[in-house]
């Protein structure tokens, strides 16, 4: 890594990883101010995160199989300069319609940038040692990327207001632009040039998990029993079914079957989907309930939610991988999930309206940070277990997707099940715990899947020191 061109290169590649991980979380923190700027429902308001999440779980994968057919620095361009045009968007927002569609233009410019910034990372870094090390710092910078996200929205928003979390990957944007002749081409495989695009299935998970997220923010209108509501979850289950049938029949699928199908690899995926129903939708819950019950500033929110992004991170990138290298995989994932389960049964049951910071969050926080961040790391090298190097990125892809499709579909339903106890004459404090408490119910069929389906005794996998 002395080259100062490997150096350079590094440096971009990780801040656009950064740049798209914090855009996850610096959106959490101004949802109050947002809301009462732009004029959002309580049901529309998660909006502002899932447009983004979605985006990236639909054309995540897309998104790789672009970058390997029409090159990766090509496609590393495209998809950061769409990112900056919605973020300079974005911050104009006059309504709810035009913000959600700059978040999801967001969020479809990261899907395109963010696995061909890991293809060129691999380019640039070919030989074992110095790829571990980049590596690395690929994981620390991305993990620091979510955590800085919830400092400096809060800080942001309190000193120059909440536009300014999206205007600042503009400068950020255009000064990688400039750079990006550093970057080596990244030119399309031979093999790949005459495939095609599996255009198709990506707009049927776009459409499927857009229309999922929409049954329950709808039902701030209808009711969560509504037959509205039922139909709109079947004919989101019917559009994701539709969308695996497409897959077992172009010719170049997103999602392989033959490698999803296997037990362990979609046992961690099922594992990956269910877990993260409860982890991004906590963090919102977590941060409006100081906003609006205890009364926190912005940048104090930021900050309250600091300690369990700190466990999870601390735990992700040495507490799980240490345990891995000493055990299987399964235990490791049925421990961590059993400690997140309990750090959130423990802040569900905290949330009331008489409540401190110290009583009713940190406790639970940190234990659920803790749990999920051990959890987090075991799934991820079960999900590419027993799999060909050469489909490592397609599994690590899935993996992804269904992450970002968890933390959709649950800040959802948390969202819908908050408005149902507001509805029926409760607190605003009670909506906030029965939304965290359904969130871990969600996370105990995760652990009872990764009981029944995961295999035991699998091979360790070296993990990259």
């Amino acid at each position: 890594m002395n080259n100062p061109r490997w150096r350079l290169c590094l440096i971009l590649l990780c801040t656009t990883q950064f740049v798209a991980l914090l855009d996850f979380s610096i959106t959490m923190i101004p949802l109050p101010q947002i809301q009462d700027n732009l004029g959002f429902t309580p049901g529309a308001l998660q909006w502002v995160i899932n447009a983004y999440g979605v985006a990236i779980a639909g054309f995540l994968l897309l998104g790789g199989r672009a970058a390997d057919m029409f090159g990766r620095r090509r496609m590393f361009l495209i998809g950061l300069a769409i990112f900056t045009v919605g973020s300079l968007l974005g911050g104009f927002s006059q309504s709810p319609m035009m913000l959600i569609a700059t978040r999801a233009l967001q969020g479809f410019g990261a899907a395109l940038f963010s696995p061909s910034a890991f293809s060129l990372l691999l380019a640039v870094f070919p030989e074992q040692k110095q790829r571990n090390r980049a590596l690395g710092a690929w994981t620390a910078v991305a993990a620091s990327g979510f955590v800085a996200g919830l400092i400096l929205g809060g800080i942001i928003t309190d000193l120059i207001g909440w536009r300014w979390v999206l205007w600042i990957n503009v400068p950020v944007g255009l000064l990688v632009i400039t750079l990006a002749g550093a970057l080596p081409h990244g030119k399309p495989e031979a093999k790949t040039i005459a495939r095609q695009l599996d255009i198709g299935g990506a707009l049927l998970v776009v459409a499927g998990a857009a229309t999922l997220v929409y049954a329950f923010a709808n039902s701030e209108h209808v009711g969560l029993s509504s037959p509205v509501t039922f139909g709109l979850i079947g004919l989101a289950l019917g559009l994701l079914a539709l969308f695996i049938w497409v897959e077992s029949k172009v010719e170049t699928p997103l999602m392989p079957l033959s490698i999803f199908w296997r037990r362990m690899t979609g046992g961690a995926n099922l594992v990956s989907l269910l877990a993260n129903t409860a982890l991004g939708p906590t963090f919102v819950v977590i941060a409006l309930y100081m906003q609006e019950i205890l009364g926190f500033t912005a940048t104090q929110t930021g900050l309250g939610l600091l300690p369990m992004a700190t466990a999870f991170t601390l735990a992700s990138a040495w507490g799980g991988p240490a345990l891995i290298a000493r055990m299987d995989t399964k235990p490791v994932i049925l421990g961590g999930l059993t400690l997140f389960i309990g750090g959130l049964a423990l802040l569900g049951a905290s949330l009331t309206s008489d409540a401190s910071w110290s009583t009713s969050i940190l406790p639970g926080t940190l234990l659920a940070g803790i749990g999920y961040g051990i959890a987090f790391p075991a799934w991820t090298v079960a999900g590419i277990e027993g799999i060909d190097a050469v489909d490592h990125g397609v599994a690590g892809g899935m993996l992804t997707t269904t992450q970002e499709v968890g933390s959709a579909i649950g800040l959802a339903v948390g969202v819908a099940v908050s408005i149902a106890v507001l509805a029926n004459g409760g607190s605003a404090a009670q909506g906030f715990s029965y939304a965290v408490l359904v969130s871990a119910s969600l996370v105990v069929v995760g652990l009872a899947c990764a009981a029944l389906i995961l295999p035991g005794k699998t091979a360790v996998v070296e993990i990259a020191r």
